[in-house]
C-alpha cells in the first residue's frame, strides 16, 4: 500500500510542479517522466535529416569490399565490412547503419543543388517549395514544443536566417537558423544582456538554479536519472559558452557590447559542431523530436573553412586545393567525413541517454545525404542515402541495400593520403525514386501512406519493402 501511495505522490508532484524561469526548458522532461511514473510513456519516433552540398559520388558511400551493383536488387550485411572514409565516423553504429544505393531523383534534381526538392521529391523552382518536405511531414507525427528545428551552415558571417531546404507545404518555406547563438537563444531563452550571448552568456544552469535544486530534491529513482541526462545536454552548451568567453575580459565585453566579436564561431567546422550540440540538446530535452541540419541549405552556399580554404564551387568541380595539394574529391571526402563525425556525436549522446528499456537512440533514425544527388551538376540519376538507426525496430539495419546501377567508370586507386575512390553509375530507370524512401520513413514513424509526393512521377514512390522490418 505504501508503494502505491509513493507512486501517487510522485505522480501528483510531477503533474503539479511549477517551474518558473525553467518552464520551457523542463516542461517536456516533466511530461516524459510523469508518463514513465504512470507507466504510460511511449517513446516518440525521432528523425534527424542531415544534408550537404556538392553531391555524393557513390565511391564515398559504397563499402570498399563491394563492387558497384549492375545486376539486380541486393542486400548485403555490413558486419565485418570496412566503411569508406566518408562514413568511417559511423563505424560505432555499424550494426544500426543502412546504406541505400540506386535511388533516383531524375524528376526533381537540378543544377548546383536541388533545394526543397531534395527533401520533398517534387520538381520546381529552387526558390519556391512546391510541396511539403519529409522532415515537416514526420514532425507532425510526434510533435513537441518545437515541431521541427532546422539548423543551417552558410557562408554568410552575419546571416541568421535562410530558406531553401524545408517546407511545410506549397509556397510555405520554413526558416533555417544559421547562427548557433541565435538558435541557442530561440530554444533555451536569452540569458545574457547583449548580442554577445554565445560568448558572454552566464551558465544556463545558474539562471534556473533554484528550479534545478527543487527538481533534484523532489525527484528520485529513474526520473532523477532522466533529469541528470537532461541537465548534461544543457551543460555541454554552457561549457562551450564558457570556453569561448575565457578569451575576453569583462571590460572588453562591456566596451564592445552590441558588436559581435570576430572570434565567435566562424569556420564551417566550428559552426557545424555548435549546431550539432544544439540539435542534441534540443532532442534530449524533448523540445523537439525532428531536426534538420543542412550544410549549404539546398545549394552551394557554404565554404569548407576548417577543412579547406579553396572555393567550394571549384572543389565540386574536383579542382585541386593548392594549399593542401589535395584533389577536390579528397577535399569533399574530408568534408563529408567531418559532417559524419559531428552527426555521430549526436547519436552517441542519444545512445548515452536512457529511455524506457533502452536509450533514445533506439527510437531515432538519422538520414544522411547530399542535396544534389551524386554530383555538383546533378540530374538526379543516382542518389545515395545513409540511414543510422531503426526507429524502434521498424526499419531494417546493418545492411548495404543496392538497386541496380548501370555500368559506369570506377577508379579504385587511392588518391593522396585518403583512400578515396570514384564510382560513377546511374540508377536504372525502373528503380525507386527518393520519394519511396521518404514514404518508408513515414511508415516507420507511424503514419503509413502508399506514396509521398508522387504526382506525375513514373518511378516507384511507395514504401521500400527491403527497408521495412
Amino acid at each position: 500500500m505504501k508503494h502505491y501511495q509513493f507512486l501517487d505522490d510522485r505522480r501528483s508532484f510531477l503533474k503539479g510542479i511549477s517551474l518558473g524561469a525553467a518552464g520551457l526548458v523542463f516542461s517536456p522532461l516533466l511530461q516524459k517522466v510523469a508518463a514513465q511514473a504512470a507507466g504510460t510513456y511511449v517513446p516518440p519516433k525521432r528523425v534527424i535529416c542531415f544534408t550537404f552540398d556538392n553531391g555524393w559520388d557513390a565511391g564515398g558511400s559504397i563499402p570498399e569490399a563491394i563492387a558497384p551493383n549492375t545486376e539486380m536488387t541486393k542486400q548485403v550485411s555490413l558486419a565485418g565490412l570496412k566503411l569508406p572514409a566518408d562514413l568511417e565516423p559511423f563505424a560505432p553504429f555499424q550494426d544500426r547503419l543502412t546504406i541505400v544505393e540506386g535511388l533516383q531523383g531524375r524528376h526533381c534534381a537540378f543544377g548546383h543543388g536541388s533545394g526543397y526538392a531534395a527533401l520533398s521529391g517534387i520538381p520546381g523552382s529552387i526558390h519556391t517549395p512546391m510541396g511539403e518536405t519529409i522532415d515537416s511531414a514526420v514532425s507532425k507525427i510526434n510533435p513537441s514544443v518545437i515541431p521541427l528545428l532546422v539548423l543551417g551552415i552558410t557562408a554568410g558571417k552575419d546571416q541568421t536566417t535562410a530558406y531553401g531546404i524545408s517546407a511545410s507545404g506549397p509556397g510555405l518555406p520554413l526558416p533555417v537558423q544559421c547562427r548557433p547563438e541565435v538558435a541557442y537563444e530561440s530554444l533555451f531563452g536569452r540569458i545574457g544582456a547583449t548580442r554577445n550571448d554565445f560568448l558572454a552568456r552566464k551558465n544556463l544552469l545558474d539562471f534556473i538554479t533554484g528550479d534545478v535544486r527543487r527538481l533534484r530534491a523532489r525527484i528520485a529513482g529513474p526520473e532523477k536519472d532522466q533529469l541528470e541526462y537532461h541537465l548534461g545536454a544543457l551543460e555541454a552548451l554552457s561549457k562551450r559558452d564558457g570556453q569561448l568567453s575565457e578569451r575576453f575580459s569583462k571590460g572588453q565585453l562591456a566596451k564592445h557590447a552590441p558588436k559581435i566579436p570576430e572570434t565567435r564561431p566562424e569556420k564551417m567546422t566550428e559552426i557545424v559542431a555548435a549546431q550539432c550540440d544544439i540539435a542534441a540538446a534540443a532532442l534530449i530535452s524533448g523540445l523537439t523530436n525532428t531536426v534538420t541540419i543542412s550544410s549549404g541549405v539546398g545549394w552551394i552556399n557554404t565554404l569548407y573553412t576548417g577543412i579547406s580554404n579553396a572555393p567550394s564551387h571549384r572543389t565540386g568541380h574536383l579542382q585541386t586545393d593548392p594549399e593542401l595539394n589535395l584533389t577536390g574529391l579528397e577535399v569533399l571526402s574530408r568534408y563529408r567525413s567531418y559532417l559524419a563525425s559531428q552527426a555521430a556525436k549526436i547519436l552517441a549522446k542519444l545512445q548515452a541517454t536512457p529511455e524506457g528499456k533502452g536509450t533514445m537512440l533506439d527510437n531515432t533514425v538519422l538520414v544522411f545525404t547530399s542535396d544534389c544527388a551524386e554530383t555538383q551538376h546533378t540530374n538526379g540519376a543516382h542518389w545515395p542515402f545513409v540511414l543510422v538507426g531503426n526507429l524502434g525496430g521498424r526499419l531494417k539495419s546493418g545492411n548495404y541495400l543496392s538497386y541496380p546501377l548501370n555500368a559506369g567508370d570506377a577508379n579504385h586507386k587511392p588518391l593522396g593520403t585518403i583512400p578515396v575512390r570514384s564510382v560513377r553509375g546511374t540508377a536504372a530507370k525502373a528503380n525507386p525514386a527518393i520519394n519511396a524512401l521518404y514514404c518508408t520513413l513515414l511508415h516507420a514513424a507511424g503514419k503509413p501512406r502508399d506514396t509521398f509526393n508522387s504526382t506525375g512521377i513514373a518511378a516507384p514512390c511507395g514504401p521500400l519493402p527491403e527497408l521495412l522490418a
